[in-house]
């Protein structure tokens, strides 16, 4: 879970001159805070700083246990997410304005879901001796075997399978692996099956997704290479397009590495002669 820029008044607290030294240098330098040792001070020292930032030092609190929650066991979470909610009540109790709450506050919402889904992880794990990805990637490793070694019905069989997983009940690298069986099963089509079943194919793997996005972006590029000389520019203008849009997203963009973009300017240069063609 990626927590909301620091708020101003947090931002703050350091050079305010109001807390103690050996708490402001919690907050120094900016970008190295130190979170889990700040919640623990807010949590010991609140009553004792100077009123003025009481509010700030009681967000900064809730920011502390925020910061990495989803890596907590599923009743720690609870705790830091009830901890973080009292701590902004606090917060907008000594002043602190609506505007810089809210986006914690968006935060401690969705913890509740982030622990249901935690419990869920382990209870998978203890059932199946292993994670949903861990899973996947054993049956594509089977399937790469299987092609290897000239069972191409078997193989692209277990693609489907891996393809199809369900992303939404499962855990822990399954969309990575997943996004892998569709790969394949596109290659294999374009190897032996031609355009219109590589269409196909495409077709399932999107609707396969519901509301996410096939192909990730990490194998946006792969697949665009792959999708080169396919006789499908259709598929291939879409993969580069997406791709592009994620290198520009201004909130996490994925950037894209120097073979990448020489990559995709191989596949602009292929789709630009099919438009002039």
């Amino acid at each position: 879970m990626d927590l909301p820029p620091l708020p101003p008044s947090v931002r703050a607290l350091a050079t305010s001159g109001k807390l103690p030294p050996e708490l402001a240098a919690l907050f120094t330098p900016p970008g190295q805070e130190k979170w889990t040792r700040i919640a623990e001070a807010v949590d010991e020292r609140l009553d004792e700083v100077d009123p003025a930032v009481r509010g700030a030092f009681a967000l900064a609190g809730a920011y502390g246990h925020l910061d990495d929650i989803e890596f907590l066991e599923p009743g720690e979470m609870d705790e830091h997410n009830d901890r973080a909610i009292a701590l902004l009540e606090e917060a907008l109790g000594h002043g602190v304005p609506e505007e810089e709450v809210q986006d914690l506050w968006d935060v401690t919402c969705r913890v509740p879901d982030v622990a249901h889904l935690a419990r869920e992880h382990g209870e998978y794990v203890a059932k199946h001796g292993a994670t949903a990805g861990r899973r996947l990637k054993a049956k594509l490793d089977e399937a790469d075997a299987r092609y290897a070694a000239g069972d191409r019905a078997g193989a692209v069989a277990l693609y489907r399978e891996v393809g199809e997983a369900d992303l939404w009940g499962e855990f822990s690298g399954a969309m990575d692996m997943a996004d892998l069986g569709w790969c394949r099963l596109l290659q294999d089509a374009v190897r032996f099956d031609g355009p219109e079943a590589t269409r196909r194919i495409w077709q399932e793997a999107r609707a396969s997704r519901h509301a996410a996005r096939f192909p990730h972006p990490h194998w946006a590029v792969p697949l665009a290479e792959l999708l080169m000389g396919a006789g499908v520019p259709d598929i291939l203008e879409i993969v580069v397009a997406e791709r592009l849009d994620a290198a520009l997203r201004d909130e996490l963009p994925w950037e894209l590495s120097e073979d990448e973009r020489w990559t995709l300017s191989r596949a602009i240069d292929e789709l630009e002669q099919h438009h002039r063609a």
